[in-house]
């Protein structure tokens, strides 16, 4: 796994508010291809991570080894804080990624504030519950896609990265019903996807997006 891996020598920094942060961004980078571990459950939680490049899927196994996704980390988010010293779930990248590590033990100080960190993923876990206490498979994937929007707010097309099978196993369904649900938006002209895999959305109508999730 990369958790182990460069996290390189720390530095202080005078005049940093935090005192010591990570030395070049060189030196600390990750670059991961599709689907590669950065973490397994179980291992020792020596970093948190934040996404430069790319998108991270964090999951759980069932005992009957099923996937369940628990978040999706873009560009600029934070994950790999746990409540203890050891891995609770999993985290890959989706595709091509590039994320930085930074040291959670007493020399080493991350440089931003750990309860933000907390408080942004208690915030996102509630919006996943939120997601899927929806019956309507329609309105999981509404709601799924409006929270992919919320991190483009200015952009009308974007690249959701996750694959059919990402995106079922974040909204509890089945492929084939994500796929069905994402052609009644295209029939609805609510979006429209492109790209050789058909992840790249372009909004057509946002308020009827929003709508939907209502």
């Amino acid at each position: 796994m990369f958790q182990g891996h460069a996290i390189g020598k720390y530095t202080t920094v005078p005049g940093h508010p935090h005192g010591t942060v990570s030395a070049t961004a060189k030196d600390q980078s990750i670059k991961l291809s599709a689907d590669e571990t950065i973490y397994s459950e179980g291992e020792y939680a020596i970093a948190i991570y934040q996404v430069e490049a790319g998108a991270v899927r964090i999951y759980r196994l069932t005992s009957n080894g099923q996937r369940h996704i628990l978040s999706f980390c873009g560009k600029g988010e934070w994950f790999g804080l746990e409540n203890g010293n050891v891995r609770t779930d999993f985290a890959e990248a989706i595709c091509e990624t590039r994320v930085r590590p930074f040291r959670t033990n007493q020399d080493a100080v991350v440089p931003i504030d750990l309860l933000h960190i907390a408080l942004t993923n208690l915030a996102k876990a509630q919006c996943k519950q939120l997601i899927i206490s929806e019956q309507s498979a329609l309105k999981r994937l509404a709601a799924f896609v409006q929270e992919m929007a919320d991190r483009h707010p200015e952009d009308p097309e974007f690249d959701i990265m996750m694959s059919r099978t990402d995106i079922a196993d974040y909204l509890g369904l089945t492929v084939e019903t994500v796929a069905r649900s994402f052609t009644k938006l295209r029939e609805k002209r609510i979006l429209r996807l492109a790209g050789k895999s058909q992840r790249i959305v372009r909004l057509l109508d946002r308020d009827a997006l929003v709508a939907l999730t209502i």
